[in-house]
């Protein structure tokens, strides 16, 4: 493979014409720009694209943290973010941290040592303090899912209280009063406990009194939804709606109850979050809270670029995303 040495000789100039020709420097006279590239052309020569990012620290690129990378929640927030990225003439470079501490710290490196131009973070187990020293520290930052105190015009959120709230609401006004909550076990994400107050806020309302037995967290998975119904129809307690961390944690509830002879929602209703794809393909299909995930991801890929291009940026209020109730076939009306 040629190198940059191989480059010059071909072309017949010195290395550091070549390497201003490969960082596009303005110093190099048009004709010997021509035969640099043409050297570059002829020997398949390819910058090391970290070298010259180590030189110019600009990469051309934007690096994006999730929770994790084989989630369809996450598939569609990293397809927004590169919608917009790939459009503004820039790469994306994808890490995850798995809502985990030290892989969110090691993820962050990853990026920052890539030399990546601005960083988009989504983030549940780092501090605010650690957070804010990030924002801090020159790379501009956005962050997605989370408000980080003092960075508002950087954080990208969605009222997750809200639309636990607009979920139990439904069921209640569908004459539920014994509704179960499956909850997320992972208690550094801010998430499950928002969505535990909106639930908690529409009994309140109802004057349904809280009821700690009727509460149990685990996995956000497909499998920990199915261990939590598991666990909930052992302790024997009555119930007729189940109101769900998030959708897989609904489908593996919605399959459990199934493969134990209940019907959905004949016996039990059930309500999940974020609407992801597999809500339309379950049966019945899902009714659950839209998470506008895909147009967050957006939204936070154009104020990274805003950033780094210095151009106006948007309003608090346009960072802010509101929750949607979107009612399909598993919910019915109760009656004893």
């Amino acid at each position: 493979m040629a190198n940059i040495k191989d480059v010059a000789r071909a072309a017949g100039v010195s290395v550091s014409t070549v390497s201003r020709v490969v960082n596009d420097s303005a110093s190099v006279a048009p004709e010997k720009r021509a035969v640099v590239e043409a050297a570059m052309k002829r020997l398949n020569y390819r910058p090391n694209s970290l070298a010259r990012a180590l030189v110019s620290r600009q990469s051309n690129c934007i690096g994006l943290m999730v929770g994790e990378l084989d989630s369809p929640f996450f598939s569609q927030l990293m397809r927004g973010v590169d919608d917009v990225v790939v459009d503004g003439g820039r790469y994306l470079m994808i890490t995850s941290g798995y809502h985990e501490k030290q892989r969110e710290e090691k993820a962050l490196d990853l990026l920052q040592q890539r030399q990546c131009d601005a960083l988009i973070v989504h983030s549940k187990a780092l501090s605010d303090e650690r957070l804010q020293a990030l924002a801090a520290s020159g790379t501009p930052v956005v962050f997605i899912n989370r408000l980080v105190p003092g960075y508002e015009d950087r954080s990208i959120y969605l009222d997750n209280q809200q639309g636990a709230y607009l979920a139990t609401r439904h069921l209640l006004s569908k004459g539920h009063q014994r509704i179960a909550f499956i909850g997320t076990s992972l208690v550094e994400v801010s998430d499950g406990e928002e969505r535990l107050h909106g639930y908690q806020q529409a009994l309140a309302e109802f004057d349904i009194p809280f009821d700690g037995d009727l509460c149990v967290r685990a996995q956000p998975t497909e499998d920990g939804g199915s261990d939590a119904m598991s666990r909930l129809l052992s302790t024997q307690q009555r119930f007729s709606a189940v109101m769900c961390y998030n959708d897989p944690m609904a489908a593996g509830a919605m399959g459990f109850l199934l493969d134990s002879g209940f019907e959905v929602p004949h016996d039990v209703s059930v309500v999940g979050f974020d609407d992801v794809v597999i809500t339309r393909y379950l049966r019945p299909k899902l009714t659950t809270v839209h998470y506008p995930i895909e147009a967050m991801g957006r939204t936070a890929a154009k104020l990274a670029l805003q950033m780094l291009n210095k151009t106006p940026r948007m309003s608090e209020s346009e960072l802010r995303f509101a929750p949607r109730l979107v009612v399909r076939q598993s919910v019915k009306t109760f009656r004893e």
